[in-house]
């Protein structure tokens, strides 16, 4: 899904003027990650008004460097990091969940760089950060009042595609575990390692 896709008719993105590109070399780093900043979290702020809503990381680079006006050539790895910390900077300071939760790779799992941020910002490293973005999102989309938000409130949730990735990681696991025999019956035996039938 595109970042200009999680829009609704009640909250739409920010209008992109017509301008000439700036580029991050002629108004330096510090700069337009400030401005950056300010537009990821505006549109952010669009997914979080929608229950269950992520933004993909790519969509996310573009859209800032349009909002913004303010392109770089560098891989978004290289730089939407220092940004996204940016924005949950602003969070801590409001007294908001964090909207950096929201931001996911292809495979729907959290940005890299997550994990450490939150630890720098709290003195506490997740040791799940996708379990920890999971909550963060709830808690940000009942801050902001998503419009399709349950009634229960909702629940938090590993996105779709990285819970399925995980649950075919899980039955792999399972599967490339080495059946213990009884060395007498040749039987499996249980996890205490003790045959029921001989022992």
């Amino acid at each position: 899904m595109s970042i200009f896709d999680v829009a609704t008719s009640d909250q739409e993105l920010p209008e992109v003027e017509a301008r000439e590109w700036r580029e991050v070399s002629d108004i330096g780093v510090a700069a337009a990650r400030v401005e950056w900043a300010g537009a990821a979290r505006e549109l952010l702020l669009v997914a979080a008004k929608k229950y269950q809503s992520v933004v993909q990381l790519k969509d996310l680079a573009v859209g800032v460097q349009e909002l913004t006006g303010i392109r770089t050539k560098q891989l978004p790895k290289l730089w939407i990091g220092g940004t996204l910390a940016e924005v949950y900077a602003e969070n801590l300071r409001r007294g908001e969940p964090m909207l950096p939760a929201l931001a996911v790779n292809p495979d729907e799992s959290v940005f890299e760089g997550y994990a450490a941020i939150v630890g720098a910002a709290t003195g506490e490293t997740p040791a799940d950060p996708d379990a920890h973005a999971s909550h963060q999102r709830l808690a940000a989309y009942r801050h902001f009042e998503a419009g399709n938000l349950p009634s229960d409130g909702g629940s938090a949730m590993i996105p779709a595609k990285l819970g399925a990735a995980r649950a075919r990681a899980r039955k792999a696991a399972i599967a490339e575990r080495p059946i213990k025999a009884c060395p007498k019956c040749n039987l499996q035996t249980p996890a205490s390692g003790i045959c029921d039938t001989c022992d």
